[in-house]
């Protein structure tokens, strides 16, 4: 991070992604967090480095083009050597449970607001979605969101895999932190400038219903100590969508061009969005997502509703800027399914 790259300097980038396998054996210790930061260091500056060049675009078009080929699984590799590292460490009782709630547990959407982040390698990518993926832009990136969303990962997955003491434990630590999520959930929409409802993300980055009952289970707390102010929202691609609760949770199911497919995983209490990667939208969803990069934006061409917050023209770029809260409302099961689940030769 730092100082701007080379050619040399992103040709040794794309040496070192390309042969990643592994992180070198570090001590895990407390404060979790900086432990990992501190022992993966030059492992997470490389990756943060190979995807700001996966987004150089027409600056260095050759080189960003086999970055975007690689990316993701970088991205994952790295975070399951880092959650490992960690549920070794516990293993061997050099770190608690307690131990990895460092800092807060959720964090902030600069688009949406309040929301949690898990590890991209709790994702099933389409061909479209691993390259293009926002938790390669920006700070997203970078060492700190990289290692909060491996910390909150493993949190899931032991939640996921835990017996009944084990999950009691963990919604006894997790309760504090989503009062404080709560809280602040409650304040954003009051300083909104228009009257919504108070809304967290699950999540920001990857797939929470890759951890179904804790999902679930967060999403109740959520509604106990928000006395059912505050809504759960989730954006999935994945097949265990139908496993999140439509009673606790909003679902935006997710397709784009290459993974129409899944429509068969969508559940009836889903919205249908859709991502247009090339700015071709269709008319087939409730909402388009125009996609839209550091760099760069993609024109629309297309028929079907366009969210406000990636429509080229738009200067506000965040949800409450637009005065959008379509994504965030319970939906009715009628009418949610496009015309056909055939492709009819739109994207």
């Amino acid at each position: 991070m730092g100082r701007l790259l080379t050619v040399q300097d992103h040709l040794q980038v794309l040496e070192w992604a390309e042969a990643f396998r592994s992180i070198p054996d570090f001590d895990v210790g407390t404060p979790v967090g900086q432990s990992l930061r501190a022992g993966a260091r030059r492992e997470l500056d490389l990756y943060w480095n190979l995807a700001a060049l996966s987004r150089a675009g027409s600056r260095r078009p050759e080189l960003a083009k086999k970055a975007s080929r690689i990316v993701f699984r970088v991205r994952v590799l790295l975070e399951r050597e880092l959650s490992r590292a960690v549920n070794t460490a516990i293993g061997h009782g050099v770190v608690t449970t307690p131990d990895l709630f460092d800092g807060n547990f959720f964090g902030c959407s600069i688009k949406q607001g309040v929301s949690l982040r898990v590890p991209l390698a709790s994702c099933i990518p389409t061909r479209d979605c691993h390259a293009g993926c926002y938790a390669h832009d920006g700070m997203d990136a970078g060492r700190n969101p990289v290692v909060k969303g491996v910390l909150n990962g493993v949190v899931a997955g032991r939640y996921e895999s835990g017996d009944a003491l084990e999950r009691h434990r963990l919604r006894d630590l997790l309760r504090p932190h989503v009062r404080r999520a709560v809280s602040a959930a409650k304040a954003e929409a009051a300083a909104a400038g228009f009257p919504r409802q108070a809304r967290i993300r699950f999540s920001h980055v990857g797939e929470i219903a890759a951890f179904p009952d804790f999902a679930n289970d967060l999403a109740r707390i959520v509604r106990e100590e928000s006395g059912g102010g505050v809504a759960c929202v989730v954006y999935t691609r994945h097949p265990n969508a139908k496993l999140l609760d439509p009673e606790l949770i909003v679902t935006n199911f997710t397709i784009d061009r290459s993974s129409r497919e899944r429509l068969a995983w969508a559940p009836a209490t889903a919205r249908l969005v859709y991502s247009a990667w090339d700015g071709r939208t269709t008319d087939e969803v409730a909402v388009n997502f125009v996609e839209h990069h550091r760099f760069g934006h993609v024109t629309q061409s297309g028929e079907g509703k366009v969210c406000p917050v990636t429509a080229p023209e738009s200067t506000g770029r965040t949800c409450d800027a637009v005065r959008c809260t379509l994504c965030f409302q319970k939906v009715e099961p009628a009418g949610l399914r496009p015309r056909s689940a055939q492709d009819t030769g739109h994207p």
